[in-house]
């Protein structure tokens, strides 16, 4: 019976042994992941190349917000199809980032920048963004995207914006104002003045005008004043419709 618990307690301690020399998993450091982000961007900000060229094929990509295109891609095609490449569309420009910070944690590495591009539309486009990153084998297998989507939503859908805007700042107003019989043909012209032809008489009327908001002031040369009102396309001037024509 000695022999047995002898036996016993050798047998705890061998198993005790093993389990105290077991190597301890180390916590995740992904300072080469770091490098690799870190030459990337590096390449981007001077060119030669951009950071999706680093997704896995089977990325989980998701933009926040609640911009055209954000929501969950599962695939770097459906990502680049459906997210990226409307994006660029909108450019006229390569867009430019520049770094602000890059950090990790025990899960994600965070990327931190800012970029801005020329869109076609020709405004400034400008934008921050924050992406929560995990990397594996050097590819980035899923990230999630903060940024500024209204600039985001502006850049997308630029006629909701030139829509919001009074005739004044878009200056629409400039051109030919004509009724519908083509008796009134009423010319704005981009040095503040107006020649209105009538019938057959060219130059029956002419004078300098003012244009602020959606509301126009004319002051004739013979001294008489009038005014007007731009609404959806059209120009009510004196009793008058007037629409452009193009």
């Amino acid at each position: 019976m000695g022999d047995l618990h002898t036996i016993y307690r050798i047998s705890l301690l061998i198993m005790w042994s093993a389990s105290s020399c077991a190597p301890i998993p180390e916590a995740y450091t992904p300072a080469k992941d770091v490098e690799l982000i870190a030459a990337q961007f590096k390449k981007w900000e001077e060119g030669e190349s951009n950071l999706f060229e680093l997704l896995a094929d089977d990325v989980e990509w998701t933009v926040s917000g609640s911009s055209p295109v954000s929501g969950t891609y599962h695939s770097k095609e459906a990502f680049m199809q459906k997210a990226v490449e409307p994006i660029t569309e909108r450019l006229a420009t390569p867009l430019q980032p520049t770094l602000i910070s890059l950090t990790y944690d025990s899960t994600y590495i965070w990327l931190q920048f800012k970029a801005s591009a020329q869109s076609i539309a020709g405004s400034k486009y400008e934008n921050q963004y924050l992406w929560k990153m995990q990397v594996q084998h050097q590819k980035i297998v899923s990230c999630t995207a903060f940024l500024d989507t209204y600039a985001l939503e502006e850049l997308l859908n630029p006629m909701d914006k030139i829509s919001e805007q009074t005739i004044e700042e878009t200056r629409g107003y400039i051109g030919m104002w004509v009724t519908a019989d083509g008796y009134i043909r009423h010319e704005l012209l981009p040095d503040n003045r107006y020649d209105e032809a009538r019938g057959n008489r060219q130059s029956a009327y002419q004078g300098s005008y003012k244009v602020a908001g959606n509301r126009i002031d004319y002051k004739d040369d013979t001294g008489f004043t009038a005014d007007g009102e731009f609404k959806e396309g059209i120009l009510y001037h004196a009793g008058m419709v007037l629409k452009e024509t193009k």
